[in-house]
């Protein structure tokens, strides 16, 4: 039986675990082939036990030209881009009162910014393939906020 995944190449960050591993396995077992990104090391070991169609990738969301050459070295790899998963997030928690501008700003950095390094990287290759999707994961705290999550939500 064929999965509408087969010959489907997936990109998604922050899948050294959590909820970035288990889209990994997913897609995975759906057929595809997953380049899993992460910062960590980790990721390396994690695509190792999702099995034989995943690769990990290194990768710095919050610098645009490391997203650039990540999205360039998955096409080179994988052959195509067909879906991107915006899934890389941190939280640095505080009252608002007592959070440091650094804080704030790392959030931002990998929750926003890093989203919108890796649409803009990989929305050209897509455009010229004619097709491709990319899926960005939010929090339901972005509708209901939190105590200690400004800078999140």
């Amino acid at each position: 039986m064929t999965s509408c995944f087969t010959d489907r190449r997936a990109l998604v960050t922050g899948a050294a675990r959590g909820i970035g591993l288990a889209i990994s396995r997913a897609f995975h077992a759906a057929g595809a082939t997953v380049a899993m990104v992460d910062m960590l090391p980790e990721v390396e070991s994690a695509a190792a036990a999702v099995g034989d169609r995943a690769r990990a990738y290194r990768a710095d969301v919050t610098d645009p030209a490391a997203v650039k050459a990540l999205v360039e070295s998955v096409i080179s790899d994988l052959g195509g881009l067909d879906i991107v998963v915006n899934n890389a997030g941190i939280t640095r928690d505080g009252l608002l009162a007592r959070m440091s501008a650094e804080d704030f700003d790392a959030v931002q950095k990998v929750n926003l910014y890093g989203t919108f390094h890796l649409i803009q990287a990989a929305a050209r290759p897509m455009m010229k393939a004619r097709g491709g999707r990319i899926v960005n994961v939010a929090s339901v705290i972005g509708l209901h906020g939190n105590a200690g999550q400004a800078n999140y939500a």
